[in-house]
């Protein structure tokens, strides 16, 4: 038995793996003298395969086993350079300051998912094309085929969807949009839809605390929205799509070059949902009838040592649900029938600017975002409205000491939220106004090409919390060229906002109780991981470990267990916290196709009325197993995706009529996905599937026959709502070549 052991120990560390290395050193020119640049990103082009350079400019990389031999040079502040390997020789290569001019386009085929190598943080690269494995209409619908990130419904009828990492809301997530936060406040709870899935151009998904640099407020990790750019490659899209609900959607993208300086784009999208279904047969709308538009325009401008980006963006939105028959031109009051109605109009602004200096790896960025958003709905008797304006800038620092081993960030911050709302015509317990400066520091230090540490600290003061100190580190341990380990802890803080944040429990007849005043929310996330190319026959079989925790120290928190016709809110007295352990393994099991395997446990709990309880609408389990063929020259591909996702413990039903109780567990459930697509030239046709076993929630709404009783309640939603759904779509796209 102890052998087997070993050769299990052995095969996961990978320590026997042995190739040729290639050597080299990576200088600047400075003046009459050369320089050596620490820390630079070196890689083989489409893998996560690399290593960075040490205190004198060096690296070492085992040879790469494919016949791809284009080996990738990348550092902030400087021109991206991309070589072809020939022999063992080593390697000299002189890096330049500015941004890249005319590159290279090269062509080859990368992972539709990766774990990063180079950085100390954990971070999931999700491209386009895994993002095309399902038709991803926006930003919520983006994760069906990732094992991290949990989405479902909030409830039986406003349609909106929301999502969980790490075992807690995405509200304790940061959501970013080229490293500028949004989504915030109240916008939370609808923003997820607000983004088009054929607006991105890739999504990363960071787990635990993120830098300090990007604030205070992420708790469980960040998910940060890379649009298509005006400079990239792509010139023109179109894509239109449909499915048998009755959603239609559109999307229309444009981008040119003005000189070689200047670029711009505009994109618009427009969708609907206009079938009115009850697949339940409960006399509700499985989804409210919809319209939506979105726009918008972006600029850049790359010169020698600045660089600027900067546009805006408009969305309105109209939701209209409730009861089968309900007339909406007409006001609540005059009908007898449950209505639902929702209007959203949203703007924002944005600029980020970067100054580029003459010392080497120096550089000045300034960020500035300003947000408005107003929402206006009804749930029945229920009005709650909301104005919130919200702007954000920073301004951060970027050097080294000594040498460009000892990397530094240090900068300053403002944050300044106006939420204006009204529940049921009262201000009480909703809405706040806030101003939070802040100041932070953080440190990178890079001793060679296998440790890396970064470490930061930031001070803010809140207008409504005083002050408040928030620490950071991350380490990265390469261990060999195949094995990478890593390890983070961090505190996180944030103002709740009870209403905007669990607006779902509207769709409900609860009684809402504040039973104190709610203080500012305070976590620590803890985090180890494990990522591990093991060399399997031709190819590496890619596997990662992980476990995080996130401890409270102070939380909202939202009982519905004191009884069932009540809310509770009031501040956390005892243990809050989330354990969560995953294990994910990715591996081309013959050519040209992935097959994924993921399997994650949640152990999460927090304290109600004195009692650690299971927090409600977890899973305990999430399994995943995905396979994606695509034929050669990518002429056809073919995806299927399974989800297997665990039972959850439901809020008690007990204080309701016997005929309107439900079991305090829900059901175990198995999600099949599947999509084939066929692609031309510039031509892409799909047709796909959702939830293909027909499964359903049995029951979603109580007492949907009284709604205005005491014991209606449609946010108890811990599944599907209706059968299988199939969709079509055709995509055009254009390059600017």
């Amino acid at each position: 038995m102890s052998k087997i052991y070993t050769i299990a120990f052995a095969m996961l560390i990978s320590l026997s793996a042995y190739a040729a290395n290639i050597k080299g050193k990576v200088l600047e020119k400075k003046e009459n003298n050369t320089v050596p640049l620490v820390g630079v990103n070196v890689y083989w082009a489409g893998t996560t395969h690399g290593t960075v350079t040490d205190y004198q400019g060096n690296f070492l990389l085992e040879q790469n086993k494919t016949k791809n031999q284009l080996l990738v040079f990348s550092y902030v502040g400087y021109q991206n350079d991309t070589i072809t390997v020939k022999g063992t020789s080593p390697i000299t290569v002189f890096m330049r300051q500015g941004a890249d001019l005319d590159e290279v386009t090269v062509t080859y085929r990368r992972p539709n998912t990766s774990i990063s190598k180079l950085t100390p943080q954990f971070v999931q690269n999700i491209s386009q094309k895994e993002l095309e494995r399902c038709a991803c209409c926006n930003l919520s619908e983006s994760f069906e085929t990732n094992a991290s990130v949990d989405v479902a419904y909030a409830d039986a009828v406003s349609g909106v969807k929301q999502i969980q990492l790490l075992g807690l809301s995405g509200r304790y997530s940061q959501l970013s949009i080229g490293n500028i936060p949004t989504l915030r406040g109240a916008e939370s709870a609808f923003g997820m839809e607000y983004i088009p899935g054929t607006w991105m151009d890739g999504l990363q998904v960071s787990k635990g605390s993120a830098t300090v640099k990007n604030g205070y407020e992420s708790i469980t990790g960040q998910i940060n929205i890379q649009l298509k750019e005006p400079a990239g490659e792509e010139r023109l899209h179109f894509y239109s799509y449909g499915n048998m609900d009755g959603k239609v959607e559109s999307t229309f993208g444009y981008a040119f070059d003005l000189n070689e300086k200047w670029s711009t784009s505009i994109m618009v999208q427009g969708s609907g949902n206009f079938r009115e279904m009850d697949m339940n047969n409960d006399g509700f709308l499985d989804k409210p009838k919809a319209k939506m538009g979105t726009f918008i325009n972006q600029w850049d401008y790359s010169g020698d040592s600045f660089s600027s980006k900067f546009g805006f963006s408009y969305i309105n939105e109209e939701r209209q649900g409730g009861q089968k028959g309900y007339d909406h031109n007409k006001t609540q009051a005059l009908q007898t029938l449950y209505g639902i109605g929702i209007n959203v109009e949203r703007f924002n602004a944005f600029a980020k600017n970067g100054f580029i200096f003459d010392r080497e790896a120096s550089s000045l960025g300034t960020i500035l975002s300003y947000n408005y958003f107003d929402r206006e709905s009804f749930y029945g008797n229920r009005v709650f409205d909301v104005t919130q304006q919200n702007f954000y800038g920073s301004i951060v620092y970027q050097s080294y000491l000594g040498d460009t081993r000892h990397t530094y960030n240090i900068g300053t911050s403002l944050v300044y939220d106006n939420n204006d709302a009204l529940f049921n015509n009262d201000n009480d317990n909703v809405g706040y106004e806030e101003t939070v400066p802040g100041v932070f520091a953080e440190y990178n230090f890079i001793p060679n090409s296998k440790f890396t540490l970064m470490a930061g600290l930031r001070y803010d003061y809140s207008s409504l919390h005083d002050g408040f100190f928030t620490p950071r580190i991350h380490t990265k341990y390469s261990l060999s060229d195949y094995v990478t380990f890593r390890a983070s802890a961090g505190k996180g803080y944030r103002t709740a906002d009870a209403i905007s944040e669990n607006s779902n429990l509207l769709a409900s007849s609860k009684v809402f109780y504040f039973d104190e005043k709610i203080k500012q929310e305070e976590a620590w996330n803890y985090g180890l991981s494990m990522v591990n190319e093991i060399p399997l026959g031709q190819r590496n079989l890619n596997l990662s470990l992980e476990f995080y925790r996130t401890d409270f120290e102070n939380q909202l928190v939202v009982d519905m267990d004191q009884n069932s016709k009540e809310v509770h809110f009031y501040n956390l007295d005892g243990n809050s916290f989330s354990n969560i352990f995953q294990i994910e393994a990715g591996y081309e099991l013959f050519k040209r196709f992935d097959l994924t395997a993921a399997y994650r446990h949640n152990d999460v709990k927090s304290t109600f009325n004195g009692v650690e309880k299971e927090v409600p609408f977890v899973n305990k389990y999430k399994g995943l197993l995905s396979g994606s063929y695509r034929t050669n020259m990518d002429k056809w591909q073919f995806d299927v995706t399974a989800q297997f996702n665990g039972d959850q413990r439901l809020p008690s039903t007990g204080n309701n009529a016997p005929a309107n109780t439900r079991p305090d567990t829900s059901e175990r459930y198995v999600i099949l996905l599947a999509q084939v697509t066929k692609n031309y030239r510039n031509w892409s046709v799909y047709v796909g599937g959702e939830n293909l076993g027909n499964f359903k929630q049995k029951d979603a709404i109580v007492a949907p026959e009284s709604p205005f009783g005491t014991d209606f309640d449609a946010s108890r939603i811990w599944g599907p709502l209706y059968g299988g759904m199939v969709y079509v779509g055709v995509k055009y796209n254009l390059s600017k070549e």
